[in-house]
């Protein structure tokens, strides 16, 4: 088990992805982070700076990693560089608990920490913005992906531990939509709606998810159709690997564009396929997660543990969506593009909360990031959300940590309600 403030379940977000490098193995960010945090528990401050410095080259948006350095720096002496690393995770509106955390006890009489208090302060405040508009009765759902359809203005919501969708209306009434394990539904994650062929696409995946990326998985991309909820079609992910479909984008010409997680790659499926190939290669980044399209289908975003990458698809290029260094880019879960910004629900880094990031006209470089909701006291680890006009629906309460081995919901008497909260998006 790795340390309780990175510790998340597999199919939510990066820091899932942390495992030990094989021997032999060069390692990579997430093995120098894993071994820093280890070395920050075992009280070894100089090796855990080592680690987590190289750790944080590759994620410098990482405001998890920059916290676990600045730990170690102040443990170790450096107060200057501790001082430092601390203010660039504050200035991403992080650092909460900062003002009593013990590490920092040798820097609390000095000026260049004291400065850095009231921003510490304001960034421990919720955002609650938003308001409850639907639940879900049923506590052992967890949930993972939602859509939505505008036509007939239905919230569609997956279960990793029922093997299901479910339908809300707009009066709230629930159902089932797709019923447990039909046709062979193994866990369900990512979804989109498809309005011009009334379908919703569903990124599933096979395993137990308690097992983490050691186990070996076959994922399927499932079609079904938005009138009845019948399967259309059900394409598998190539034979042998490890697979985890995650998200998935949607092109007006009928295209899909698929993270596969565990693989750290990128699929594609062609309008009227029935293959998957590789739009982008494996290992191309550390866990894939949240994806989205620019409305004029040109720009791929595509979420990982280190930011946000862009892929031109009318050249071909491949690029990191820069942005100030005042904004993070990590931690993201769902992502969704709106009016020449991007939504992104970071479920990554503490506290929990949603961004709107602004870009510039070209839509090739963050310019400023507004925090919408942070920190809201119904939050439970929330996931993915889905644009409704000049609205944002999420869920608060995904509980996705209570999901244990062989899909097991844990302590079930204490889960609760699924809560899906509505935020007005700016105008």
């Amino acid at each position: 088990m790795r340390s309780p403030a990175l510790a998340a379940v597999v199919l939510v977000v990066f820091e899932a992805a942390l495992s030990a490098a094989a021997p032999g193995q060069e390692l990579g960010p997430l093995d120098h982070l894993d071994r820093g945090l280890a070395a920050l528990e075992a009280k070894k401050p100089e090796q855990a700076a080592t680690e987590l410095a190289l750790a944080a080259v590759e994620l410098p948006g990482e405001p998890e990693v920059s916290y676990a350095l600045a730990k170690a720096l102040a443990l170790s002496g450096d107060s200057a560089g501790a001082i430092r690393m601390l203010g660039r995770v504050v200035a991403m509106g992080y650092g909460a608990g900062a003002a009593t955390d013990p590490a920092f006890a040798s820097l609390t009489g000095l000026a260049g920490f004291r400065a850095l208090a009231p921003k510490i302060a304001e960034n421990e405040k919720p955002i609650v913005a938003s308001a409850p508009s639907f639940t879900i009765p049923e506590p052992d759902l967890i949930p993972e992906g939602i859509a939505w359809d505008p036509k007939t203005r239905t919230l569609f919501v997956s279960s990793l531990a029922k093997h299901k969708i479910v339908a809300i209306a707009p009066d709230g009434a629930v159902r089932d939509f797709v019923p447990p394990g039909r046709d062979g539904l193994p866990l369900v994650l990512g979804m989109k709606v498809d309005g011009e062929g009334r379908s919703l696409w569903a990124c599933t995946a096979e395993g137990d998810p308690a097992e983490g990326t050691n186990a070996a998985r076959r994922s399927y991309l499932f079609r079904f159709d938005l009138a009845t909820g019948k399967t259309l079609g059900k394409i598998p992910s190539p034979e042998g690997g490890k697979h985890l479909f995650n998200d998935l984008a949607l092109a007006s010409g009928g295209d899909a564009y698929l993270t596969d997680s565990e693989e750290g790659s990128v699929y594609r499926l062609r309008a009227g396929a029935d293959a998957v190939e590789r739009l982008l290669p494996a290992g191309s980044f550390i866990y894939p997660n949240g994806i989205a399209l620019s409305d004029d289908g040109r720009l791929l975003y595509i979420a990982h543990a280190a930011g946000i990458a862009v892929r031109d698809l009318s050249t071909g290029a491949l690029f990191p969506l820069s942005a100030p260094d005042d904004v993070s880019l990590a931690g993201i879960d769902g992502l969704s593009f709106r009016r020449g910004a991007l939504i992104g629900v970071q479920n990554g880094t503490r506290p929990h909360r949603v961004t709107l990031f602004a870009l510039t006209p070209a839509l090739d470089r963050v310019t400023g990031a507004r925090v919408l909701e942070r920190g809201n006291p119904l939050f439970d680890i929330p996931t993915t959300g889905a644009v409704a006009g000049d609205a944002y629906f999420f869920m608060a309460n995904t509980q996705l940590r209570a999901l244990g081995p062989g899909g097991v919901v844990k302590e079930p008497e204490k889960r609760k309600p699924v809560v899906i909260l509505k935020l007005d998006l700016p105008r």
